[in-house]
């Protein structure tokens, strides 16, 4: 007996026939047969998923969304906040939401969810993580959401595939995504919304399937056929269709005397399908909110100067979104605490070229907003040994209004003062000169090392340039020939004070011109940023170098 129920089991589960027609016992009779449209094709979410640019902006969305990393965060009493990675529902959303998905699985899946049918459910289990130990993904067409009366809660009514039962699960046991919404209760589906748009669509694609099955061909009547008797018809239409189709297709025909073919209908041409197509995709993708360049869509308002911008559009408007649902969504049905709350990080998305990157990195250090420490866990680098790279800077020539640049060097040499023997005679004259000294050194130095930025910049956009367009050793030299003079007259050095400039550049054009020889374009900007990092300050010394205390 139980091996007929399996053998029966089994068959049940395949279609009536090989063409796909539902059979009798499918639970395709059952489901939502979905939504009319204009064009008189019934969508639902699995037909749209037809449209090639609906699976573009379904898939680019919830593959972004799966792989944004999301970690639980607590506020400090200092108002900065700081990741828990103890936290039970830190592994459940960062590694593995269940026993068989991965996060990213479960998160592009859910996300998928909401963008077709509005909604998405998992249902809440405990375990050896916690209440929170596993999400256990519920297929939106088997979830209908009831609202209790009194209290306003939700209740879930699951048609469970697995037992064949039906269960009542509770708001406190499902957490639960939503798309837009009118009561609050249910998000409202993408393709309800837009049937009329995704209707069109499908009748183009539909159109143009039976066209190319037709041999691209509109259909072709017979004019002035004069025939005797209805036997002859049928045997020229049948002489006709099997000298003209299957292997046969696309040869020539001869027709009796008499007989003209004339071409039905309109060519796609005619109709300008393919412009038609073409709207229906940039109209869909400003459905999802996704550029149209995104799915391989070109327009001409997305160029190669301005695709970056439309991503990072793309990143706040479409992405970003997404992202605070689903952060709320797990702030109300995952954690118990307000102490705790979810964050996904969007440093992935953001990411740039690794000059403009390395560029970023260089101003928010060189503020003081960002210690190289921070940087390189951005680019997953190790610290720096030692500690070095924990420490915050700020160029030398940023200060307060009512800090004076010298104070701490006074402050020294008073102490320095201090200490000396009272009984060597009156000194004052000769502290008041040290003093005096100290307070002209670093006011030059606060004014050499603002003119020192300003050739720094010079030169580290130049040699940009010239990485980027590969220029030749001759280029290289002439450029800090012109620079040695720029670098002279800006600090207003004699032929001795320039000597150190000139021996630099004639070794700092031989390291350039080396690099560029290798054609290894990441090393030539990274040894550009740590001369970016490091050659004002330098130069700030060898423009006082000849003021003593």
């Amino acid at each position: 007996m139980g091996l007929i129920q399996n053998i029966s089991r089994g068959a049940l589960s395949f279609r009536a026939d090989v063409s796909g027609t539902p059979a009798a016992w499918d639970d395709y009779w059952y489901s939502k047969l979905g939504f009319s449209s204009a064009a008189g094709i019934r969508v639902d979410a699995d037909s749209a998923k037809r449209i090639a640019t609906v699976q573009a902006c379904v898939g680019i969305k919830s593959k972004n969304v799966g792989m944004m990393p999301c970690k639980i965060f607590t506020e400090a009493p200092d108002g900065s906040k700081r990741m828990v990675p103890h936290h039970p529902v830190f592994d459940v959303l960062y590694s593995r939401p269940n026993s068989q998905q991965t996060a990213f699985e479960f998160k592009q899946m859910m996300q998928a969810h909401v963008e077709l049918r509005g909604n998405a459910y998992a249902e809440i289990k405990e375990g050896p993580r916690g209440p929170v130990d596993q999400l256990i993904p519920m297929h939106p067409d088997r979830v209908h959401v009831e609202r209790l009366i009194p209290s306003g809660k939700l209740r879930y009514r699951y048609d469970d595939p697995l037992t064949h039962e039906t269960r009542n699960l509770m708001q406190e046991e499902v957490f639960h995504l939503r798309n837009f919404s009118d009561d609050g209760s249910v998000g409202q589906s993408t393709v309800a919304m837009a049937v009329d748009s995704f209707g069109v669509a499908l009748a183009q694609q539909d159109y143009v399937a039976r066209f190319l099955k037709n041999d691209a061909r509109p259909p072709i009547v017979f004019e002035g056929a004069a025939f005797k008797t209805k036997q002859q018809e049928e045997d020229f239409l049948g002489s006709w269709q099997k000298r003209h189709t299957a292997a046969n297709r696309g040869k020539s025909g001869l027709l009796p005397p008499g007989i003209t073919a004339k071409v039905l209908g309109i060519t796609p041409n005619d109709q300008q399908l393919l412009d038609s197509r073409k709207f229906s995709r940039i109209e869909i993708c400003s459905i999802f909110g996704v550029p149209p360049h995104l799915i391989g869509e070109t327009e001409k308002t997305a160029t190669y100067a301005s695709v970056e911008q439309f991503n990072i559009m793309y990143a706040v408007h479409c992405v970003m979104p997404m992202l605070v649902m689903w952060e709320q969504a797990i702030q109300r049905d995952l954690l118990t605490s307000s102490n705790y709350f979810a964050k996904f990080s969007m440093a992935a998305l953001l990411r740039g070229d690794t000059a403009s990157r390395y560029a970023a990195y260089h101003t928010a250090i060189g503020d003081g907003w960002l210690c190289q420490d921070e940087a390189r866990a951005l680019e997953d680098m190790n610290p720096i040994p030692g500690g070095y790279g924990r420490k915050y800077w700020r160029p030398a020539n940023w200060i307060s209004l009512d800090q004076n640049p010298v104070q701490p060097q006074l402050a020294a040499q008073t102490a320095a003062n201090d200490t000396e023997d009272p009984n060597e005679g009156d000194t004052g004259a000769v502290d008041a000169a040290k003093a005096d000294a100290i307070v002209v050194r670093g006011h030059l130095q606060a004014l050499a090392a603002g003119v020192a930025d300003r050739c720094v910049r010079k030169e580290v956009a130049m040699l940009r340039k010239m990485v980027e367009r590969g220029a030749t050793d001759y280029d290289v030299e002439e450029f800090y020939a012109s620079q040695r003079e720029f670098v002279a007259q800006a600090f207003n050095l004699d032929a001795e004070g320039a000597v150190p400039i000139r021996q630099t550049y004639y070794d700092r054009a031989g390291e350039i011109c080396g690099l560029l020889a290798l054609g290894d374009k990441g090393a030539a900007y990274e040894y550009i940023d740590l001369l970016a990092a490091r050659e004002s300050l330098r130069l700030a010394e060898i423009a006082v170098k000849g003021v003593t205390a």
